[in-house]
């Protein structure tokens, strides 16, 4: 076979491998999120509470000033997302 042949028949099969790891991926979150009343939905509104929650905390409570509250409550979100 020459070099071509194997460089595609290797492509062909990261493709097939990626799509199968995307299909078990969605098919985890779907079935996780299945049974909750608003769906798939809640995996960015409990991050978001969460969000609040801290920021409030932190902000409000425990009087610790942020350089930017607004900055500091993206920046909860998105390590939020990523944890979950």
């Amino acid at each position: 076979m020459s070099d071509i042949t194997i460089r595609v028949e290797n492509l062909s099969k990261k493709y097939r491998i990626g799509e199968r790891k995307s299909y078990l991926a969605f098919r985890d979150v779907a079935v996780r999120y299945k049974q909750t009343a608003i769906g798939i939905a809640w995996a960015l509104i409990r991050p978001f509470l969460t969000m609040v929650v801290l920021t409030i905390v932190f902000n409000k409570v425990a009087k610790i000033e942020a350089p930017g509250a607004l900055l500091y409550a993206l920046f909860v979100f998105g390590a939020l997302l990523i944890v979950r």
